[in-house]
């Protein structure tokens, strides 16, 4: 008999989460658990937020209801960070289920318009501050699968990993650690941490190809203080989502290899903040003895362009 599934949907507002799930249930037998409707049945209003704690508390104890039940489940809320996955996944440690995590890849500037067309739109600010908390999913969350799933549709401003690269050309980062343009920042750094090697292996390697943009961020998050210095709060998470939804169209990466690339552009800041051994171990933990490793190795190199620039 086949262990029961646990579908996590991951997405934006207004990205078509709730929309894919359907689709999902009809086609794989699957009780769809929403945390809209949960809200709508206690709040009788879709964008109340008011009693999120209570909310969450049924979602989490109705996925683990259908699952003990032997049903496939799929939790559908937009589940954008590490902490709103890890509950779920916590909620269901006890229990055999297959994990398995959809991501659902689409344009911020698409989830915008789209929700222009809802019949219940959320505030535009709510979306564009989910896209500010996103947190790429990766393995050792606990996924035994993770699929960036294919929108069947294209967009017409298709990007390169070339053109996000020549974005970022002469772009002045007006801040004193950084006399470098963008560019010039990112390819100081990507050829410390690649050894040296041939710019053609940031195909090969989702790693690389992370190094390489880990900062494209900055590009959408400008913000000068009285000063005149330059701040890009949130850079990596923006970078990441930016990232991910233009080059997931891009068919010369595996789901695997985009995966790794948002993964260092999304936590290469993380690094700054841990002071001690207890933090650096716990984290050593949470991403895995690699990813943990080749995310220090490459702070290194980020930490000694302070110094190079």
């Amino acid at each position: 008999m086949s262990r029961p599934k646990l579908i996590v949907m991951c997405g934006l507002s207004a990205s078509g989460k709730s929309t894919i799930a359907k689709e999902l249930a009809i086609k794989h037998n699957v009780c769809i658990v929403s945390s809209d409707s949960i809200r709508e049945e206690i709040c009788r209003d879709v964008a109340d937020q008011s009693k999120n704690e209570e909310v969450f508390k049924i979602f989490h104890k109705r996925i683990r209801e259908y699952l003990n039940k032997g049903q496939n489940v799929i939790a559908d809320a937009t589940n954008i960070t590490m902490k709103s996955r890890r509950a779920i996944i916590e909620n269901v440690r006890k229990l055999d289920v297959e994990k398995i995590c959809y991501i659902i890849p689409k344009k911020f500037e698409d989830c915008i318009r789209d929700n222009r067309n809802r019949k219940h739109p959320v505030p535009e600010e709510v979306i564009a501050a989910q896209r500010s908390k996103f947190q790429i999913p990766f393995k050792e969350e606990g996924w035994e699968k993770i699929t960036i799933y294919d929108m069947d549709y294209t967009y017409a401003d298709k990007f390169t990993p070339e053109a996000m690269s020549f974005s970022m050309t002469g772009f002045d980062q007006k801040n004193p650690h950084h006399n470098m343009y963008l560019d010039q920042h990112c390819d100081f750094v990507y050829n410390m941490f690649s050894g040296g090697q041939h710019p053609y292996n940031i195909y090969k390697n989702g790693f690389l190809m992370g190094a390489s943009l880990h900062d494209i961020g900055k590009l959408y998050t400008q913000s000068i203080d009285k000063n005149c210095i330059a701040h890009y709060l949130r850079h990596e998470n923006i970078g990441s989502y930016f990232v991910l939804t233009s080059l997931y169209l891009w068919k010369n990466f595996t789901d695997d290899d985009l995966l790794d690339c948002c993964f260092l552009i999304n936590y290469h800041m993380m690094p700054f903040s841990w002071e001690n051994e207890k933090t650096k171990n716990k984290w050593r933990k949470r991403f895995g003895e690699y990813k943990y490793e080749t995310l220090m190795r490459f702070h290194e190199c980020d930490k000694t362009r302070l110094d190079g620039e």
